[in-house]
């Protein structure tokens, strides 16, 4: 199993792509290539960690935290228009956007996007996610001071505070309807 393709299972019943994509059938498919681009993003601009069958982080600078359309291309997520229909397309972006432009206002100089933390579902709730995100900072610290990311899953909340971080924004996107949580979290590097 590839990385886009855990996240997928991960993320498949997220309130985000649950509205964007609301096809079950058709959702792993588009999570996949959804996920292959982003991957793809940060492995090109940022990094990431995978432990296969178990879970997956990724990260980006503030300047690539988002995917314009150089990035669309360059990553390979033009190939969403072949396996989904345009609706789904119009919702994953404006969606997106929208989202983003809520995180943008907390990236700033010396910070990181937290793009994804995703968990094979039959083992969440083992410290997995923990263990993944400790790994990470570990790395980030060494470059960066403060970790920002958002999310669309109320239970993720406790989790992410849990582990240091501290709700900063708190919205609702008109578009979807659904609430966006943005967190921030300072980085230490090791001693």
């Amino acid at each position: 199993m590839t990385a886009a393709q855990l996240l997928a299972r991960a993320f498949h019943e997220d309130p985000f792509i649950r509205w964007a994509e609301p096809d079950p059938a058709r959702r792993a498919r588009t999570l996949t290539t959804v996920y292959e681009a982003m991957l793809a993003h940060s492995d090109r601009h940022g990094g990431r960690l995978f432990e296969p069958g178990i879970g997956s982080v990724d990260w980006r600078p503030p300047a690539q935290a988002g995917m314009g359309l150089g990035a669309i291309i360059r990553s390979g997520l033009w190939r969403l228009a072949l396996v989904t229909p345009p609706a789904v397309w119009w919702r994953l972006s404006a969606h997106e956007d929208a989202a983003m432009a809520r995180v943008r206002r907390f990236l700033g100089e010396g910070s990181v996007y937290l793009g994804t933390l995703g968990i094979e579902p039959s083992l969440a709730g083992r410290g997995h996610g923990g263990r993944l995100l400790q790994r990470a900072f570990s790395g980030l610290a060494q470059r960066w001071t403060t970790c920002v990311l958002r999310t669309e899953q109320p239970r993720n909340l406790a989790f992410y505070r849990k582990h240091g971080f501290t709700l900063v924004d708190e919205s609702v996107v008109p578009v979807s309807g659904l609430p966006v949580w943005v967190f921030s979290r300072p980085l230490e590097k090791a001693r």
